[in-house]
Formats: C-alpha cells, structure tokens, sequence
C-alpha cells in the first residue's frame, strides 16, 4: 500500500489560530510522520515564484561570484559543493559530503546588539553582482514566511492542548534561517552513498519548505521504509524539527529525512523557524510513553554543537 502524507489546510486568512478542526487536522499528521503538507498558508503563487527566480538567479552566477561571499563565521553566505556532510545523523552514516550548494542569510542583527560577532550573531553576506534586488526578493520572502511561522507557532501550541501564546516566551528574538539550495542532476559515474542531503534531523523548532517542480525529498516512515514528498501544488512542506518534538514529548517526532538525486537538477527553498538562542527548551506536555519527560536543553548550544561537526568551514576553523 502507498503511503501518503497527509495535507493540512490552513485557511490563514478566514482561520483562528485556534480553530480546533486545524488543529486536529495537525496533530494527527505530525503524531504520524512529523511531516505534513500545507495548504491555504497564505503565501501567495507570485512570492513563490520570485524567490526561485531569486535561487536560480544566485546559482547560475560565476563561481567566483559565490565564493566572494563564502559562508562566514555566522552561517551567512554561499555554502558550497561538499561543504557539508551529515556527521549528526543518528539514521546512517554518512560516507561523502552532501551533494548541494546553497545560499543562507538570517535574521538581520545589529552591532549594538549584546552577542554581536559571537556564535551566529553577525552581518548577512550580499553578492555584490545582483545589486539590491535579490536582496529585496530574499527579505520579503523572509518577512512573509517569518509571519507563517509565528502564526505556527501558536497553531501548534493549541494542537498541543496549549494556550496559542505557550511558546511566545521562546520566539522573543527567534532564530531564522533562509536557505536557496540547488541539487544537481544524477550522473551514472556517481558513487554509491552519495546524496543531495544524507539522512538527518533538523535541529531547530519547525521547517517549511517549498520545492520546484522536481522530486527528491523523502521521510522515513517509523517502519524505516523511505515515504516520498513529491510536489504539490501550492503546497508547502511542514516538519518537525529537534526541538519542537522535545517540547511535545516526542509525541511528534523529529523524522529523519533525505534529498536523493534524480536525472534533473532540483531547487528547493528551505524556511527554519528556530527559537531564541538563549532559549531552554523542555516539555511542554507529558507522556506516558516517552523518554523525553525530563529533557532539557539549550538551544544556542545544541544548534554550535551541530554546526561545529557538520559544516567544513567550522571543522577547519577548529
């Protein structure tokens, strides 16, 4: 039998956050696979279709346009073929690096602010060559998915059985990342163990991602089988990170998933709504049957920690 998964219809612009149908609707597919597709989110065809205009434009530049702006001290800039490799994985070994190249910007920091130049506290990198309008096309895709996600966030409190505020106290100051990243295309000389993106978690609170017209994306389901997450139209791709499963008591696990290679190059934009830096994450419910009860965790140091084994630029800087 196939497995899909399954598609929740958000309808954010007549819906309250704390329309219980959504909210019933959300947590039977994250109890499921930790991954849902979304619907009625409220970004709209045209911001979409700018932003992979924005990927394509940034990865077609000359090499040596992208590694002016080499990823810098604080995750910001071009991350480059093989310039990481999934270390983290608790699914499989990775044998090779991941077989992409993307661009990361976050949140805009000030140099007045108290962690300014320290752990991913610094400036955004810009290629020059683009002059401001991909930064335009960058920064109102940001702003818009940011208001999706804090939307979210309380969405997913009330799944919870919460308050729609439960985790307001964490996203004072959240950690956001936007990543343009492009896969090449399949070739019969690969070798083996070779991926886009090896098995692994994301480490943060939730992902959204939008993917082009190609396939590649794929879940694992809790029999180990691989469940793939084709496109669908006007549809975003939601999934449970590290520490959103923590808050839920694993009762919504964070599913290993994967990027497999096919004979077309694909682009996907990935969207990771993270917590405040300094923020101690915990359960927010109990369960009867997990083990995460009693977990505590702070997120600044869990997202160094995986950084600082995943990520060349950070494995040669010591």
């Amino acid at each position: 039998m196939t497995i899909t998964i399954p598609c929740v219809d958000l309808q954010s612009a007549t819906s309250s956050v704390s329309d219980s149908r959504i909210a019933k609707q959300l947590d039977e597919a994250l109890s499921s696979h930790g991954f849902c597709y979304i619907q009625g989110h409220g970004i709209s065809v045209t911001q979409i279709s700018q932003i992979f205009e924005a990927n394509r434009a940034f990865h077609q530049l000359p090499q040596k346009d992208k590694e002016a702006i080499a990823v810098n001290a604080f995750h910001r800039g071009y991350i480059g073929k093989g310039a990481s490799q999934t270390v983290t994985s608790s699914v499989a070994t990775a044998t090779r690096p991941n077989r992409s190249e993307s661009f990361m910007m976050m949140q805009s920091v000030s140099p007045d602010h108290t962690r300014w130049g320290s752990a991913v506290f610094g400036p955004n990198q810009w290629p020059e060559s683009m002059g401001t309008h991909f930064r335009t096309q960058c920064c109102n895709y940001f702003k818009a998915m940011q208001n999706l996600a804090d939307d979210l966030t309380q969405r997913l409190a009330v799944a919870l059985g919460l308050r729609p505020d439960a985790f307001s106290h964490w996203f004072t100051e959240p950690t956001v990342f936007l990543r343009l990243l492009k896969y090449p295309a399949a070739t019969a000389t690969d070798p083996q163990g070779e991926f886009g993106s090896a098995p692994h978690t994301d480490h943060g609170f939730l992902t959204l991602v939008a993917q082009d017209s190609t396939s590649g994306l794929q879940v694992q389901g809790t029999d180990g089988v691989w469940i793939p997450l084709p496109p669908v139209r006007d549809a975003l791709v939601l999934n449970v990170a590290d520490m959103l499963s923590v808050i839920s008591a694993g009762r919504w696990p964070s599913s290993p998933h994967r990027v497999v290679l096919n004979r077309n190059e694909r682009y996907s934009t990935a969207f990771f709504y993270d917590p405040n830096f300094s923020a101690m994450i915990e359960p927010q419910v109990s369960s009867a049957t997990s083990t995460e009860n009693e977990v505590r965790i702070h997120y600044g140091e869990y997202l160094m920690a995986r950084f600082a084994k995943n990520y060349r630029y950070r494995v040669e800087a010591g």
